[in-house]
């Protein structure tokens, strides 16, 4: 494993607050999990430009692209599911920063997916940090209403 990784405060800067188990737990998911977190992603993000990108990395399970909780429509954010830890390593090395619809994306670990995570967990049903961000896509009012 590269040494990059070895120091598991180094894994992701992100922590679920939802995950159910101690920092143990969590830290331990996020060593042996395939599953990445994708953020910073445009709306207009297709899961097939996902695909695309990420296969690069290695070979595919599923993804899971975030959606409005509310609309139902893309709200920038989606999880990737590799069949191996070297995949899931490898999208963390190389695609994290890679720009993907003129937007820098982020790739993180993540302790893996299950269902209900997919859905935004803002007030208005999409991310939270949208709610406080105005530079994100100023047409999406434009795109929820086709």
């Amino acid at each position: 494993m590269a040494s990059l990784f070895k120091d598991p405060k180094k894994l992701s800067a992100y922590r679920d607050r939802r995950f159910t188990g101690t920092q143990e737990d969590f830290e331990h998911a996020l060593l042996t999990s395939i599953t990445v977190y994708v953020g910073n992603m445009s709306f207009y993000t297709t899961e097939e430009q996902v695909y695309e990108l990420f296969s690069r990395a290695g070979e595919i399970k599923k993804i899971i692209m975030g959606l409005d909780k509310n609309t139902k429509t893309p709200c920038g954010f989606c999880f990737v599911l590799f069949y191996s830890r070297e995949d899931a390593e490898d999208a963390v090395k190389y695609i994290s920063g890679t720009i993907l619809d003129d937007r820098p994306i982020r790739v993180d670990f993540d302790w893996g997916f299950q269902e209900g995570r997919q859905w935004g967990r803002g007030r208005s049903g999409g991310q939270v940090r949208d709610e406080y961000r105005t530079d994100y896509d100023p047409d999406i009012l434009l795109a929820v209403a086709f």
